[in-house]
């Protein structure tokens, strides 16, 4: 019994010892690899910049303009319905109605003679807001009615969408340099 009690202690001392150089060598590894490494670069990929931005998909909307007051939004492939000059167009919400919904250009895009034509599809991006008389007197004021008539649908709006960036491949400006260009925006 004697003999089998000495064999263990001298397993005991070197299990001890392997332990310890086991820390030695996983320390000097993690070490090593402290000082040998090179820092990793994350690249982060931006999505496309082409001036739009919260993007929302029309069917969406179409469900719920009032549900989207005060948020600036992208719309894209918008079909202009009919047009309510120079200012302002209307298109057709996706819903069971095809209840129309009012687009009015800023005071930018209206100093850049900016028009479109009934059909065309076009991208937007503004700022969806709620329509009240001061807006219809302000855009009044500013020539957006040529006649009595287009103020009393213009009323109809509940909310419109103040268009800041108008895209496509059609979108009709001064500077776009088209035979487009010369038409008239009133």
């Amino acid at each position: 019994m004697v003999t089998l009690l000495k064999s263990r202690s001298g397993a005991v001392r070197q299990g001890t010892l392997l332990m310890l150089l086991s820390f030695l060598v996983v320390g000097g590894f993690l070490y090593w690899l402290s000082v040998t490494a090179e820092p990793t670069e994350v690249v982060v990929e931006e999505p496309e910049d082409d001036g739009m931005v919260n993007e929302v998909a029309f069917a969406d909307f179409s469900s719920g303009p009032p549900g989207y007051v005060g948020q600036e939004l992208t719309l894209r492939s918008i079909t202009v319905s009919s047009l309510l000059r120079p200012h302002a167009f209307w298109t057709s919400l996706m819903d069971q109605q095809q209840t129309a919904y009012l687009l009015h250009f800023s005071d930018a895009l209206v100093a850049d003679s900016v028009s479109v034509t009934e059909g065309m599809m076009v991208d937007v991006m503004g700022t969806v807001m709620t329509m009240s008389d001061s807006i219809l007197d302000a855009w009044e004021a500013a020539g957006a009615f040529p006649n009595e008539v287009d103020r009393v649908l213009a009323e109809f709006a509940e909310t419109f969408i103040e268009v800041t960036v108008l895209g496509g491949d059609e979108a009709v400006g001064e500077s776009s340099g088209s035979p487009e260009s010369s038409e008239p925006a009133s």
